[in-house]
């Protein structure tokens, strides 16, 4: 299925630039574009959960919890591994 299309305007030079990005990549200019947007969605998702674990780890009591979460969540995947093994035999 198609996707339906709209038209962006950049200014002359950021298109060279696109247009120069996209065949050295052996891409086009639209797929190009589709892959930056990508990318810089998934560079805001990690920066937002970076921000979020620096504020985490500063407050003590919130890094103790997060912690214990951690450690529980451990626990819980070795129980889980450790019953599929014994379910294998």
């Amino acid at each position: 299925m198609q996707q339906e299309t709209t038209t962006v305007r950049v200014s002359r030079r950021t298109h060279q630039i696109l247009s120069d990005l996209a065949q050295r990549r052996g891409r086009s200019v639209a797929d190009l574009l589709e892959r930056l947007a990508e990318n810089a969605r998934r560079q805001d998702i990690l920066n937002q959960y970076n921000a979020r674990m620096a504020e985490l780890l500063e407050n003590p009591a919130e890094r103790a919890a997060w912690q214990q979460e951690v450690t529980q969540s451990e626990l819980s995947a070795a129980e889980a591994g450790e019953r599929a093994q014994a379910v294998a035999r």
